[in-house]
């Protein structure tokens, strides 16, 4: 009988022995890459000019590393426009980090910047992430679909029709809704204190104010700043007919709220017709000093003449304020007794030349 079971053991160790030398012979399968790789969002909208990101490639279980390729482009007909977007166009890019504390003049971020050419857009061959930069400005608007080719170590698939990208028209210069709203009201002459009597407005379409931008050129990146009164009357930075607006409390620091001279103090010039100044980078400002992105100058009572109104609380697009002949016109202010106060929301999403004329309905330049 301790025969018997000896042998079974000597038995069943050769049949482990037999089984495990086939398994070390067997090829296992090196990997897999996945036929239904997606994107968990498939339409990327893009606004023109700015830069954008889709969502990363979704794997699927796919072996890892793979390698992503964009392979090509379809316009809505269907037509392949892949020489359109291999084209190659100067695009600026940081080459070290930028620091908000310290590089502050042109110079200084200018030295961390500099121009590659790039195509208007890219893809990271690891993720899969579709990257807009602001060289799509030079494409056309409109439904664009893309293929992708994905490698592994197990081969190459093509994905057909993966994304869907929408490149649709933007404001190449948010100001209000985008980045806030216009508000213009008054401030007890030569102090940061706010009138309380009377009406003023603060809110989206805003009546007191029309605004015009144009986008003059490509190049140089340049805002120029333009204020005019109801009659198209010019206010001139030079004559400081345009201040800085004070900043509120005891010993405030800093004594004044932000405005474009604290984004670009070097570039910053003031002529008897306008302000402007060179920006170094889009989006402009890149970053907030603190009250959102939003620019704050005040019109000395010296030099205005303010009509009083009643309460606007609330507007529509389009609609304006028509001086004496508007429902909420109530006369004049006392002159010498208010300045103008102003807040403009602001910022910069594609490069260029601007010019920005405001023009403010409820008030009337006047000299000393």
């Amino acid at each position: 009988m301790k025969k018997k079971n000896i042998f079974n053991l000597k038995f069943y160790f050769l049949l482990f022995t037999i089984f495990s030398l086939a398994l070390s012979c067997t090829k296992v399968d090196k990997g897999y890459l996945s036929p239904t790789m997606a994107y968990s969002v498939s339409q990327f909208t893009v606004i023109k000019g700015r830069a954008a990101s889709s969502y990363s490639l979704i794997s699927d279980g796919s072996t890892f590393p793979v390698k992503v390729k964009l392979l090509h482009v379809y316009d809505a007909t269907g037509n392949n426009v892949d020489a359109l977007f291999s084209k190659t166009y100067p695009v600026s890019v940081w080459t070290t980090a930028y620091d908000a504390t310290t590089d502050k003049t042109f110079a200084q971020i200018m030295a961390k910047r500099s121009v590659t050419s790039m195509t208007p857009f890219t893809i990271n061959e690891s993720s899969g992430t579709i990257v807009a930069n602001p060289s799509t400005i030079y494409l056309p608007l409109g439904t664009y679909t893309i293929d992708i080719q994905v490698s592994n170590v197990v081969g190459t698939k093509v994905l057909k029709n993966i994304m869907t990208i929408y490149l649709v028209d933007g404001k190449s210069v948010e100001t209000s809704p985008e980045q806030g709203s216009y508000s213009l009201g008054r401030l007890i002459a030569n102090t940061a204190s706010g009138a309380t009597n009377g009406a003023s407005f603060n809110g989206v379409n805003n009546p007191f104010i029309v605004e015009n931008i144009t986008r003059v050129a490509d190049t140089p990146n340049i805002v120029t700043f333009k204020f005019l009164d109801k009659n198209g009357v010019v206010f001139s930075p030079k004559k400081n007919e345009i201040m800085k607006r004070p900043n509120s409390g005891l010993n405030p620091n800093p004594a004044f709220l932000q405005n474009l001279q604290d984004y670009a103090p070097d570039t910053f010039v003031a002529s008897d017709t306008a302000m402007s100044l060179r920006y170094p980078l889009v989006p402009f400002p890149l970053a907030s000093l603190g009250n959102a992105y939003n620019m704050y100058y005040r019109l000395p009572t010296a030099f205005v003449h303010i009509d009083s109104t009643t309460t606007w609380s609330s507007n529509t697009t389009g609609n304006y304020y028509k001086g004496t002949s508007d429902t909420h016109f109530k006369g004049y202010f006392k002159d010498d007794k208010y300045d103008y106060s102003l807040r403009i929301p602001l910022r910069i999403q594609v490069p260029g030349k601007y010019l920005i004329t405001l023009q403010f309905l409820n008030v009337t330049h006047r000299t000393k």
